[in-house]
């Protein structure tokens, strides 16, 4: 009786998220252990960069499961998100980085990312003068 005791403990204790596969394999997590990991959230979760400008974002998913994170962006024409989740401003405009488990597309992070213009104003070198008359008489 005590080792069944001990063994329904250690049953009810696993938390484990990856599940051997019958193959002596290993599988991801389905959906239905949607409930062994926290919600996923993404910091910062909103910013302001000029065209040009990167940011590291994270997630607060375990250690263990960062790997298992797939970043994306609804614009990427106005900045782009590498597998890791560096944002770099590309154009003017807002869009929304995501970042979700491989293993469970359902869950979804999002941040938001507003790029504005470059500071620089400096005028072009070089072309025409203005003026009138220019040319040849």
């Amino acid at each position: 009786m005590a080792t069944t005791v001990a063994l329904l403990a250690a049953c009810q204790e696993s938390t484990s998220p990856i599940i051997a596969g019958l193959g002596g394999g290993v599988t991801e997590p389905t959906s239905n252990n949607a409930g062994s990991t926290a919600p996923l959230a993404i910091s910062p979760n909103r910013v302001q960069l000029l065209v040009g400008g990167t940011v590291q974002l994270n997630t607060n998913a375990p250690a263990s499961l960062q790997n298992q994170i797939q970043w994306g962006s609804v614009r990427s024409t106005v900045a782009a998100v590498s597998p890791s989740g560096l944002v770099t401003a590309v154009a003017v405009g807002t869009t929304t980085i995501t970042a979700r488990y491989l293993f469970d597309t359902t869950r979804v992070a999002t941040a938001v990312v507003d790029v504005t213009g470059t500071t620089v104003t400096n005028p072009p070198t070089g072309g025409t003068t203005g003026g009138m008359g220019g040319g040849n008489p």
